[in-house]
């Protein structure tokens, strides 16, 4: 039953609210009056065609909103099903603004009009001039056949049916979605595990290959320098190992003649031993250093592959690649069970 009618610039009316007390209320008036409008902004409500040009101020917006009490009517399920609060007091409004866009609430959730007009038509049976005429409506002939036939309560029984008929094709279309959207993941987390596997990456690998690329890039340089590091510590006309032999002895025929000098020729001997190691050191590394550019590529299209695979992912790091391998198995892991549960529950 409607309680009360709200009329916000629409037609000939600025704003208006009528509230309808129980039982019946006639509405008189002389043509023109705007008793046809008021039917006009109810039907709005119902779900009627909307048009911008029957805005009373068209730099505003129409607002149209009705007060039923939806207590009598059994429409509980039909709240739940579509998601909109119920309350026994149920609020219906209908707004259209200047551009021509059109919007509708209930219980200030919005709705699409088939909603509007499936709950409106149980709540209000608009009659006008013509509507004999829906003798021919098949949906009437039905309602007609139903009431003289006495089926409500079979009516009821089949209309719950319907809506678990209805909720459980529901759920199967999201099951199917889902299921969709689990095969598309697991088909994408394959891929990019399959991507992982073939890197076949291992922690530390990418220090020990740029160092290897310098290496190999250098291979001549450092061949050239320290040979000649080599040459002048111990290879050269006059090496610095033999100078200082030379200089060992000279100091080693005098330090019995003062205290200090015992000392000092052992840290001169010290340091004569560790250029004598370094020399051979330098001659070792220049010897196995040798230039390899078969190498040299195996190597740079390792790191190309290492370097690509943290520029798909934005890391920086080997360890936060293959800490991400292994988030994407757990994944993969899920998913598949996923996977598997709704093909048993298909």
């Amino acid at each position: 039953m409607i309680k009360k009618l709200s009329v916000r610039n629409y037609a000939i009316i600025e704003e208006l609210e009528i509230n309808f007390p129980a039982g019946l209320t006639i509405i008189t008036g002389e043509t023109g009056a705007g008793k046809s409008i008021l039917l006009g902004a109810l039907g709005l409500i119902m779900g009627e065609r909307a048009d911008s040009k029957s805005l009373y101020n068209d730099q505003e917006k129409c607002v149209i909103e009705g007060i039923f009490d939806v207590s009598p009517y059994d429409l509980k399920e039909f709240f739940e099903e579509n998601d909109i609060d119920f309350e026994s007091e149920c609020s219906v409004r209908r707004e259209l603004t200047p551009a021509g866009k059109s919007r509708a609430f209930v219980n200030d959730t919005p709705v699409t009009l088939d909603v509007l007009r499936q709950l409106t038509g149980a709540l209000v049976d608009l009659h006008l001039q013509f509507d004999t005429l829906d003798i021919h409506n098949v949906s009437f002939q039905l309602r007609m056949v139903d009431a003289l036939a006495g089926n409500k309560p079979l009516l009821t029984e089949y209309q719950a049916a319907y809506r678990i008929f209805t909720q459980s094709k529901k759920q199967l279309e999201k099951m199917r979605e889902q299921n969709a959207r689990s095969a598309q993941d697991l088909e994408f987390l394959n891929f990019q595990i399959a991507e992982f596997e073939k890197a076949a990456l291992a922690e530390g690998e990418q220090e020990q290959l740029e160092g290897e690329r310098d290496s190999l890039t250098h291979a001549e340089e450092i061949k050239r320098n320290l040979s000649a590091a080599f040459h002048h510590l111990s290879d050269g006309e006059m090496p610095l190992t033999g100078q200082l032999s030379d200089v060992l002895r000279s100091i080693g025929e005098v330090r019995k003649y003062h205290p200090a000098i015992p000392d000092l020729h052992r840290r001169l001997e010290s340091l004569a031993l560790e250029l004598d190691d370094l020399a051979g050191e330098f001659e070792r590394v220049a010897e196995s250093t040798e230039a390899n550019p078969k190498r040299l590529l195996e190597v740079e299209q390792r790191l190309d592959v290492i370097y690509r695979l943290q520029s798909k992912h934005r890391v920086g790091t080997v360890k936060e690649l293959l800490e991400m391998e292994a988030v994407m198995q757990q994944n993969w892991t899920k998913s598949a069970t996923s996977a598997g549960k709704l093909r048993n529950w298909k």
